[in-house]
């Protein structure tokens, strides 16, 4: 009997914290659910996935996240393919409510990630900054305006049939930062009138990077996220810039009204967080104008 769900491991040159992901993952598997690990990466990691016997190894030469997720699609055995980051350490109950949702026909689905300080925590270091509870209104039915998170998401292969796989211009490439791969596949799911389904039942732990303990990696990730935005926007080019010219102006000064008296009044909000909430989206609408004036592949 072939599986109903795959979980799908997408690594690249994390040996340590890929042994983690799979040791917490083994142990939740059952008949229904096969464990693929395609394996990106530059330095190979078969010798880790040998140490488990449920995990199948397969190795993608083709560098970039969005390359690795549709091998797995190609591999799988199962109707739905579960993406789960190699950097997170599962809930006990992940998997039995992942097939909850196959269960109930659910082509598409997705959880929270909470964050998981394996590299310590600075004093100025939020727990919202590196997780996506924050991100959705209601569990349930998704509107259109919300998109669920790549690290934890579960798509039907029907659903691939039919509006094609991840973007492979877009996304992670080595040790390149990108994105957009995700939320451009989810306006074509939309498009096509799939359903998304989030489920704050479906819980993973995410580390948090060393990288990513810094106030700069949140302004530079933004400013991609505006770029990866960018490169498959809709409409008239001239138009969306001058609105997000607008918008960067009119948040900026929101933004420095809102969080200045913080800064001055609260003792548990510091510089690094002002830096954050007042450049933040700032970051993302100048990456969004500057690829879109002067493009650029990378």
């Amino acid at each position: 009997m072939n599986p109903i769900l795959t979980i799908a491991i997408c690594t690249f040159n994390r040996p340590e914290l890929l042994k983690i992901c799979l040791s917490q993952i083994e142990p939740l598997l059952n008949s229904n659910v096969e464990l693929l690990v395609i394996d990106n990466g530059t330095e190979k990691v078969d010798h880790v996935v040998k140490e488990f016997t449920s995990a199948k190894y397969f190795s993608e030469e083709n560098t970039g996240l969005s390359y690795a997720r549709n091998r797995a699609i190609i591999e799988s055995s199962g109707d739905w393919v579960f993406y789960i980051d190699d950097d997170a350490k599962a809930n006990k109950h992940l998997i039995s409510t992942a097939l909850e949702h196959c269960s109930q026909n659910h082509f598409v689905f997705g959880g929270v990630y909470l964050p998981w300080y394996h590299y310590g925590k600075p004093k100025w270091f939020k727990d919202h900054y590196a997780s996506n509870q924050q991100n959705f209104s209601t569990p349930g039915k998704l509107p259109k305006n919300e998109y669920l998170s790549g690290g934890v998401l579960a798509i039907h292969k029907k659903v691939f049939l039919e509006i094609g796989n991840f973007n492979t211009a877009l996304g992670m490439t080595g040790t390149v930062t990108g994105y957009g791969e995700e939320s451009e596949l989810q306006d074509r799911m939309i498009v096509a009138n799939f359903d998304r389904f989030y489920d704050d039942k479906l819980i993973i732990e995410h580390v948090v990077a060393e990288y990513k303990l810094t106030v700069n990696w949140f302004l530079k990730s933004n400013y991609k996220r505006g770029v990866d935005m960018a490169k498959y926007q809709t409409g008239f080019k001239l138009i969306n810039v001058l609105k997000e010219f607008f918008l960067l102006i009119i948040i900026l000064v929101l933004n420095l009204i809102e969080f200045t008296p913080k800064l001055l009044s609260k003792s548990d909000y510091f510089f690094e967080n002002w830096r954050i909430d007042v450049f933040k989206k700032f970051s993302k609408r100048k990456g969004f104008i500057v690829q879109t004036l002067f493009p650029k592949n990378t």
